[in-house]
This record gives structure tokens, C-alpha cells and sequence, in this order.
């Protein structure tokens, strides 16, 4: 195994998923959550984003290739772990998922065993 400063995030999702397999289903779950708590209002928020490196624009796209991504693999992301992190943690995709990770540790939902998993693995810091 790889020391986890080498591990680029398509392993570390894997990772995630390979430990945690029972908590793929609400990880999803609520990842789409968040695509659909962004997309409500977009133009709104779009206007108010604040200056930071990414535009909105941009994060949108992540948004929705991450939407793309969870209708069209949804039963296989729970099922295969290399599918899991395949999509959702490739390239800049990864940035809309880690944020949704970091997000859904913060909630009551989250068990402290992924809890811990996600602040391990990608961080407590918040991507936007």
C-alpha cells in the first residue's frame, strides 16, 4: 500500500469505499443532496459567489458531472468500489465530492467511524 501523502484521490475514495462499504448508499444519498441543494437557485448564487479560485462556472460543471455521474452508475457505485471512486474522484470531479464529503462529516447523519475515514483521508478543511 501506498503512504497516504502519495495516494492521488481515485485511491483514496477507493480506500474510503474498501472500508466503509455500508456507507457508500448515504454518501451518495447525500451528495445528491448537495447537487440539488446548488442547483435550486443557481443564477442567485452564482451572482453572490464569492472570490475564491474557482469561478462558479467552473464549480458548477463539477456539480453537474457529478449529477452526470450518480444517475447514470447509481446501483454500480454501491456495488463496486472501483466504479465509486472512478467516477466521483477523477480529476476536477473530485473537488465537488471531497467538498460534499467534508460537508456530510459535519453533520449528525454521519457515523464517527466515516466521519473519521473522510477527516483521514481528504481533510476537515472546507473546499469552498
Amino acid at each position: 500500500m501506498k503512504p497516504l501523502e502519495r495516494m492521488n484521490n481515485v485511491e483514496k475514495g477507493k480506500m474510503l469505499a474498501d472500508l466503509l462499504p455500508e456507507e457508500l448508499p448515504n454518501i451518495t444519498l447525500f451528495i445528491s443532496k448537495e447537487i440539488e441543494r446548488f442547483l435550486k437557485n443557481e443564477d442567485h448564487k452564482k451572482s453572490i459567489w464569492k472570490g475564491t479560485l474557482l469561478t462558479a462556472n467552473f464549480w458548477y460543471s463539477l456539480v453537474r458531472n457529478v449529477e452526470k455521474a450518480i444517475k447514470h452508475c447509481s446501483s454500480k457505485l454501491h456495488k463496486n468500489h472501483r466504479w465509486f471512486a472512478d467516477q466521483l474522484f477523477d480529476g476536477y470531479n473530485a473537488l465537488f465530492t471531497i467538498h460534499c464529503l467534508i460537508e456530510y462529516a459535519s453533520t449528525a447523519e454521519c457515523n464517527l467511524k466515516l466521519r473519521q475515514g473522510i477527516h483521514f483521508l481528504f481533510s476537515e478543511a472546507k473546499v469552498i
